[in-house]
């Protein structure tokens, strides 16, 4: 199969960083939403029980409520923080992604992985990046001037007809202004 685009990207702890902006900027508002709809539903079920006189079942939901509330408030930190000191960013671990037609692979030092088109399932592009997501909450960082083979203008038009519909571009709220 023939090799249409090389790009070789090292995470660092800044790169990281800028990412982590990024994706809260992106996907904070609905993670928040989302977790104040299910809050105010389980406390609607509290009130409720506790007006027909289900006490056993209001702590109940109580507790789960304040379980909801811990998880959601605590596992983004542990997830950012577990990432935060792997060894891809505090060795600054380079990674190879080599795309050809119907899947690219990502390289490490020591293995690889084959990844399809239809397994993305969503791509930003800033400035400086493009940000390959596989679910909601992990990513493929692509540096744009690590590109050994083609450009990113080509790589931009080479990945919004592989993946219509997955592609947008992160405009800058500085950029709108101009």
């Amino acid at each position: 199969m023939k090799l249409l685009f090389k790009n070789t990207t090292t995470y660092s702890k800044h790169i990281y960083n800028d990412f982590l902006k990024f994706h809260s900027k992106k996907f904070s508002f609905r993670y928040h939403l989302f977790s104040l709809v299910i809050s105010m539903l389980i406390l609607f079920l509290i009130m409720l029980y506790v007006q027909n006189d289900y006490y056993g079942l209001a702590v109940i939901f109580c507790a789960g409520l304040t379980s909801f509330i811990l998880y959601r408030y605590f596992h983004p930190i542990e997830e950012v923080h577990k990432d935060y000191h792997s060894d891809k960013i505090t060795k600054e671990q380079s990674f190879t992604f080599s795309f050809y037609d119907k899947y690219f692979k990502v390289y490490t030092k020591k293995e690889y992985s084959i990844i399809y088109y239809r397994e993305i399932h969503k791509i930003f592009e800033t400035d400086t990046f493009f940000y390959l997501y596989l679910d909601s909450s992990h990513s493929l960082l692509l540096d744009k001037s690590g590109f050994k083979k083609g450009t990113p203008l080509d790589f931009r038009n080479f990945i919004k007809k592989k993946c219509p519909f997955k592609y947008k571009l992160a405009k800058n709220k500085k950029e709108i202004k101009k």
